[in-house]
Formats: C-alpha cells, sequence, structure tokens
C-alpha cells in the first residue's frame, strides 16, 4: 500500500513539544508473557496476572518413589492424580547429575538419594533402579488426569520454569556431554584432520553455572571448566566408557572453579558415592586447551513432556525390560528437545491411554536447534504446569484428527514430524530406530504430511493453496539429530491467518534500507518516551491517524486505519528523531565556537 502524504499530514509531521515501558518480546533469556489463543473462539486473550510460583493445585517432588530413569511404564501407578483445568508444580532432576557430585548432588538429600549406588550392587539394584535397555532420562510421574481417555485432547501449558539451586552452594550448574551419540561422530573427521572415533575417554564435558541479575532473573550460562570424560570402572564392577551410563558418578578429586581453579581440599564422597575409580592413565583430564571466553543464551525448555504411550509394551525384547526407552521421541511426545517448549508455551497431545498418565523430564537451561552435540545444557528445574482436557467429540479445530505433538506459542504454532512418527508399532523391533530413525528426509517428509493435512484441516484451505503458503510462509527447521528418532518442525506465524497487524512493513516503493522496516515497538516506545510523551505507540498512533484524517469520512472506516496509523507514527518519530539529532548537533557545535 502507498501512503500518500498529504499537506495536512506533512504539517502535523513537525517537531512536537508534548508530544511505556520497555517490553522485550525476544526468546530465550526473557520471555514475555503469554498471549494464549482460546482454541474455542479463536481469538486472542492476555492474562495480565502472573501465575504465582506458590500457588498450585498440585505438587509432585522428584524422589526415588515418583521417578523412573530411562523408560515408559504404561502399567505404572499414577504418583499423583489431577482434574482438567488444575495446575501442578513437578520437580525434574536431570540425569547429568553425576558429571560433578560436588556442585549437582553433594547437599540435595532427593537427588543424593536416587543416585545412591553401593559397592557391589547391580543397577537393578540400587535404590533408583536402572533397567537393561532403558533411556537416560530421570521422569517424573505419571500423572494422571481424571477423565482422560484414549482419543481425547490434552493442552498442556507451561506457566513457569525455574532452575534448581543447591541448597549448600545456593546456586545453579549444568552440564553439556558431547556424546557419542553427536552428530559431529558423523562428520568423520575433526578440524585438524584427525577422525572422530567412539572410542572410550573421547567425549568432552563442560560445566556450566547459571548467572542471575539481583532480582533472580536468570541472564545466561557462563562456562566454568571443561574435562575429557574418562574410563571408569562403576560400583558393580562394570567398565564404563562412554557417557551413556547416566547412573555412574564422575570422581573428581577436587572441586573445579574458574580460569583452572582448583580448591585445595579434596572432596569428601560419602558411602554410595566412593565406590566409582577413573582407569585412565594420568586420571581425569581437564582444560582440554579451552579459553571459555563465551556465554551461552538461556532458553529454558522441557526436553521431555508426553502422554503414556500406549504401544511400549512393542519396545521389549531380549535386550530390554520395563518399557520403551525414554530417548526416541514419537507421536506421544517424549524427547522432543525443542527448545520452543517452555514458559509461556502449551503442548496439544492425544490421548492414548486411560488417564493420560503425563510424565515430565530432561530439562534444558540452553540449547540450540539440531542439539548437534547429542545433549544440550542439562540441569535440574521444577516446572508448572496447567493442564486442560479436551474432550474427543469437542474438540477445538486446530486439535482435531491430532496425530502429533503440537506447539502454541504466543505468535506462533509449531508442528513435530519424525523420521518415524509410530515407530512402536511401525518398525519390527522398535529398538531399531536408533540405526533406522537416522534420516532428515523421512522427518522432513513426515513433517511436510502432518503441516499440509494441519493446514487444510484448520484453515479449510485446499492443497494447492497450501503448498503456496508453506512455500511462502511456514518455516522449517531441524529440531533435533541425535535423539534415534530425528525431528523436523515447521513454524507458522499466527498473523498470517488471524488477520491482525503484521509484525513488519516492507514495502514496494523505492526507499532506503532504513526506511523501509517498520519501527520496533521498543523503539517506538523509547522514542515517545525521550519526548515526553505518556500514551502507548498505539493510542498515539490512534490520535494521529484521527487527527490527520479528521476531515476524511471513509479513512476512520478503513480497513488498513491501523497499518495507515502506523505509518504515520513512524514517519512523525524518524522526523522528530532526525531534527533533535541535527538540534543536538548544533548545540554542541555552538559549545565549541
Amino acid at each position: 500500500m502507498k501512503l500518500v502524504l498529504t499537506s495536512t499530514l506533512l504539517a502535523f509531521l513537525s517537531p512536537w513539544n508534548d508530544f511505556s515501558t520497555y517490553n522485550n518480546n525476544g526468546g530465550g533469556i526473557v520471555v514475555a508473557e503469554a498471549k494464549m489463543r482460546n482454541l474455542k473462539s479463536g481469538k486472542s486473550k492476555t492474562s495480565k496476572k502472573k501465575s504465582s510460583k506458590s500457588s498450585t493445585d498440585h505438587y509432585l517432588a522428584a524422589n526415588v518413589d515418583t521417578v523412573t530413569w530411562g523408560y515408559y511404564d504404561p502399567f505404572a501407578t499414577p504418583k499423583i492424580s489431577m482434574e482438567s483445568g488444575e495446575t501442578i508444580t513437578v520437580e525434574v532432576i536431570t540425569h547429568h547429575s553425576g558429571h560433578d557430585y560436588y556442585k549437582m548432588i553433594h547437599g540435595d538429600p532427593a537427588i543424593e538419594e536416587i543416585f545412591y549406588w553401593e559397592s557391589n550392587q547391580t543397577l537393578t539394584e540400587k535404590p533408583e533402579p536402572k533397567l537393561p535397555g532403558s533411556g537416560v532420562h530421570l521422569i517424573t510421574g505419571p500423572i494422571e488426569v481424571v477423565g482422560a481417555m484414549p482419543g481425547d485432547v490434552l493442552e498442556v501449558e507451561i506457566l513457569e520454569l525455574d532452575p534448581r539451586f543447591n541448597p549448600l552452594s545456593g546456586k545453579c550448574f549444568g552440564t553439556n556431554s558431547q556424546k557419542f551419540a553427536g552428530y559431529q561422530y558423523r562428520n568423520g573427521f575433526k578440524a585438524d584432520g584427525t577422525p572422530y572415533v567412539r572410542t572410550g575417554g573421547t567425549e568432552a564435558i563442560t560445566v556450566f553455572e547459571f548467572l542471575e541479575e539481583d532480582d533472580g532473573t536468570m541472564i545466561y550460562g557462563k562456562p566454568v571448566y571443561m574435562y575429557r570424560f574418562p574410563n571408569m570402572t562403576a560400583p558393580d564392577g562394570s567398565l564404563r566408557t562412554f557417557d551413556n551410563n547416566p547412573a555412574v558418578m564422575v570422581p573428581h578429586e577436587y572441586d573445579h572453579g574458574y580460569d583452572g581453579y582448583v580448591s585445595p581440599d579434596p572432596i569428601e564422597y560419602p558411602s554410595g558415592f566412593d565406590d566409582t575409580v577413573v582407569t585412565d592413565a594420568g586420571g581425569i583430564k581437564y582444560g582440554l586447551g579451552a579459553e571459555l571466553d563465551w556465554r551461552a543464551p538461556l532458553r529454558p525448555h522441557l526436553g521431555v513432556l508426553a502422554v503414556m504411550p500406549n504401544n511400549t509394551i512393542n519396545y521389549i525384547d531380549g535386550s530390554a525390560t520395563g518399557g520403551a526407552s525414554t530417548i526416541p521421541p514419537a507421536r506421544f511426545g517424549g524427547n522432543i528437545d525443542d527448545w520452543r517448549i517452555g514458559k509461556g508455551g502449551t503442548m496439544y497431545y492425544t490421548v492414548e491411554v486411560p488417564g493420560a498418565l503425563v510424565v515430565v523430564g530432561d530439562t534444558h537451561a540452553a540449547q540450540g536447534d539440531s542439539e548437534l552435540a547429542g545433549t544440550a545444557m542439562e540441569t535440574s528445574m521444577t516446572t508448572q504446569l496447567k493442564i486442560t482436557l479436551h474432550k474427543a467429540g469437542s474438540l477445538p479445530k486446530p486439535v482435531q484428527n491430532l496425530e502429533f505433538p503440537l506447539l502454541e506459542t504466543e505468535k506462533e504454532w509449531v508442528i513435530h514430524g519424525f523420521a518415524y512418527d509410530n515407530y512402536l508399532d511401525q518398525l519390527v523391533d522398535p529398538s531399531d530406530i536408533f540405526a533406522k530413525g537416522a534420516s532428515l528426509d523421512l522427518a522432513m517428509a513426515d513433517t511436510f504430511i502432518k503441516t499440509r493435512d494441519w493446514l487444510m484441516g484448520t484453515f479449510d484451505t485446499i492443497e494447492e493453496e497450501v503448498i503456496a503458503i508453506m512455500t511462502t510462509s511456514v518455516n522449517f527447521g531441524v529440531t533435533q539429530v541425535v535423539d534415534g528418532n530425528w525431528g523436523v518442525h515447521a513454524t507458522i506465524e499466527k498473523w498470517v491467518f488471524d488477520g491482525s497487524d503484521t509484525p513488519y512493513d516492507y514495502s514496494c516503493a523505492p526507499q532506503t534500507a532504513d526506511r523501509r522496516r517498520r519501527l520496533e515497538s521498543d523503539q517506538r516506545r523509547n522514542l515517545l518516551e525521550k519526548h515526553g510523551v505518556k500514551a502507548s505507540p498505539k493510542e498515539y498512533a490512534d490520535q494521529l491517524f484521527s487527527t490527520v484524517t479528521s476531515k476524511c469520512d471513509k479513512c476512520g472506516k478503513s480497513a488498513l486505519r491501523h497499518l495507515m496509523a502506523e505509518k504515520m507514527l513512524d514517519a512523525k518519530l524518524k522526523y522528530a528523531n532526525v531534527v533533535m539529532d541535527a538540534k543536538e548537533k548544533q548545540n554542541e557545535l555552538n559549545l565549541h565556537l
């Protein structure tokens, strides 16, 4: 649309004499309060009241009675029951805690209880057993949702997601493991030309501390130190050469800190934590030549969030017991490892077993798309969820015929696809998923089909129209390439369909690049505040539009009035800013004369 500047408008663009607060809508470190869409009405609504961290209908602590190590058990007794519409706070313990006992276990009774492993005990005999063939994650639950039946849809809102601070140090730490399952090993060769080899003692571990402002706001993850995962003998006498069994404690002799600091006093390991022995000559290798002069942007999220799959029995074979491994994700959710599944997001799942049996685990403080190294920034956290049940007979349109885990954020819909969307039924031996599911081609094909069908069903569009939408307006990305069943996601911005204002303005008119883009909302607020304006950008834009078009009967009824008002506001702000800058430069020049 071309905006014609009338003489009235040009006059109004003069600098003002009398002419809101900054709001960061970005992801990662600061998450804006969600404006969750009401599925029944199709309208957006804003919750102005922030959820209270202390106000919750139910609380599920993590301990040896409430966590399961590495598998989905549809026959497990629910640890707690809740009604639709209620909230529940759930503690999640990271399976990476054993990477640094002193920082991540010591002094936390629940974590100490879970990781306790006496000498000569087998993995299945320890207080928190780890069964053969199971995955790595500690999952809390299951949580029964009263009345949930197969075919219903569960709506899970993530209201809060907070770090778990160590009771002794008052600090929060996490680790990243460059695991043998990471994509880097598929590349074949390192940057120096030497081959990546999957032999013991080659995986690098980075320990992070999560730094915060005085008000408790977490700002970034700071790497503290690195070390090489060693070859070790576990308490049961078995040799551990890879970081594939998180129940094994890495026995650091001293506490390590920033810039190569090593505590002069050795760590005292109590019984149950003192029977792991490093077998590498020279012990654990620290530092590895890393400077660690960088920071990681925080994106707290739930790596594992799932309804219980109804076909986990298919996974049990000669090498696995208990149920399906928690590592591969699928239609029921699980280990999706999408960093967007964080505070303010809402997940939708089709219920597969009575009661839904929700499980939560594998909390991450940070991760990029692909989770390339095999793990994220793994840490223990506590989340508050609101769970709402939608019955099969009255499902809102976006979740009708839902056969995949669907994410909704304030501004986007995110569809998740996998190499095998239902591998527990699709593969003769589901444990073969780790060999057969490593395919981005299959994951992309699955996500394409799901996105096409969801768009056609939700917005009543024909297939040819949907293909045009997908190629111009949908972003496909790699979710993860490390979880056995590789994942691709499709992101659809809501404004494409909901009729709201576009988040940008890219005019076709020949203008300079600087003027082509619409001012960001925070830029508008800052400029208005700079000129002493109390009104919000929207309020001032409406006032400006009404003044300029007061003699135009049709202008006030235009469907494009909001866009025109914003263009007027941006033009005035830019003009006023240029004039102000010129005055400031002139004043500086006068001072030197």
